[in-house]
């Protein structure tokens, strides 16, 4: 006899479940975020929220005389259904009289790679695909220069978003481990700024300097400094149950709407966690379709308590990585700016320490995994050739917590 259980796998991917199976035997505790079967929001109540704006006028009355409208939203490393609230943006700018050719998409992409036709037509729907320009963000050209913030970090910006009359994002907010929560100011740094303003930005992080997620952070201020000399007129942020579907919608105000947002996103990732677990399996989805976003897996053991895990536990990262490694222009490739092995990294020293750490992905070779992790973790390819080995090393069954999501919160 076995345990089975059913866990979101493969953002952006069909049928987006993984069944994982465990001796009957264990003692298996699935940790479950308190939002993760909330009811997704229907076309009418994400309307409301677009309709009824935090600390701003209506986005019609925004965009009223507006000649030329920019509308950022992130890329597939987050799982935003942006097609689901861009009808009702497209309606407001419509009734101001805005014509579609007058808007451009813009993909804040920051580092990661960019997104082609396809990737456009999951996230924003094929009609916005056949009918609005779209540009990917370019971290190293179409740039302007608008200073410093108080922090020193340079401020260069993608200068068709800074030439735009009106400015709206549409942005998921899960925990990150810089700003605290995706989402709000964080679509203009990174999303659509210069590699040296990424470099500042993230380098300041790597240092532990006013990091912290799930919360405000010194790294947060500064994204909002940045996007208040670059200009956000509407912000539209996203909250997810377990699968990715929409609960919640905060808009307005881009630090207002993303305040409202934290509150709710703080109260929907909240997780009830066993302590003294022999074995921990974090699970990296939504933010699995790479490898280069799998580190992701461990936010929650960086506020977890220290009691989460045994100190000789083992820890088993899972992340689908369909697409390989990845990429990343700052930190994940050889030669890159900030590119280091994550064994090097002060979150590994602090959080993983000595702990056994195990990797499960059918997606990766050694190669790739090693490009990341230290060569001290174990590379799975098949889950019960993982379980057997697990087996080997617990004489006794074991107490094993299983987290399905990287957006969970203690």
């Amino acid at each position: 006899m076995v345990k089975s259980y059913k866990i979101p796998w493969g953002a952006w991917q069909e049928p987006g479940f993984l069944d994982v199976c465990f001796p009957d035997s264990w003692n298996v505790n699935l940790c479950k975020m308190k939002g993760a079967n909330a009811p997704e929001l229907d076309d009418k109540q994400i309307k409301n929220s677009v309709l009824n704006p935090i600390g701003t006028p209506n986005l019609s009355e925004l965009a009223e005389g507006k000649k030329n409208v920019v509308i950022v939203v992130d890329d597939m490393s987050r799982p935003t259904p942006v097609s689901k609230i861009l009808p009702q943006v497209l309606e407001e700018l419509e009734t101001a009289g805005v014509k579609r050719e007058n808007i451009t998409i813009i993909l804040a992409i920051g580092a990661h790679r960019p997104m082609n036709r396809k990737d456009c037509v999951l996230k924003l729907g094929k009609e916005a695909v056949d009918t609005i320009n779209i540009e990917n963000h370019h971290p190293y050209e179409n740039l302007i220069y608008l200073g410093e913030s108080k922090i020193g970090t340079p401020i260069d910006v993608n200068a068709t978003y800074h030439k735009a009359d009106l400015k709206i994002a549409i942005g998921g907010v899960i925990p990150h481990p810089l700003p605290g929560y995706g989402g709000g100011a964080k679509i203009v740094l990174p999303g659509v700024c210069g590699i040296r303003t990424l470099e500042a930005n993230h380098s300041a992080a790597l240092k532990g300097v006013g990091v912290g997620l799930g919360r405000m952070t010194e790294l947060r201020e500064d994204i909002e400094e940045a996007a208040e000399k670059v200009g956000l007129d509407f912000s539209i942020n996203v909250i997810f149950n377990e699968t990715g579907k929409i609960i919640g919608v905060f808009s307005g105000h881009f630090k207002d709407a993303h305040r409202k947002a934290m509150e709710a996103a703080k109260e929907a990732y909240t997780t009830e966690i066993t302590l003294d677990n022999q074995i921990c399996f974090f699970n990296s989805y939504p933010e699995d379709i790479e490898l280069s976003q799998a580190f992701k897996g461990l936010n929650l053991l960086m506020v977890a308590p220290n009691k989460l895990i045994d100190r000789n536990g083992i820890i088993v990262i899972m992340s689908s990585c369909y697409e390989g490694r990845g990429y990343h222009s700052l930190l994940g490739e050889t030669g890159a700016k900030l590119y280091t092995n994550w064994g090097e990294s002060l979150i590994w020293k602090v959080f993983v320490k000595k702990k056994q750490v195990y990797f499960f992905s059918p997606n990766i070779s050694e190669a790739d995994l090693y490009h990341y992790f230290p060569k001290s973790v174990k590379l799975f390819r098949d889950w019960n050739e993982l379980i057997e080995a697990l087996e080997k090393i617990h004489e006794e069954p074991p107490k094993v917590s299983v987290f399905p999501t990287s957006i969970q919160l203690p």
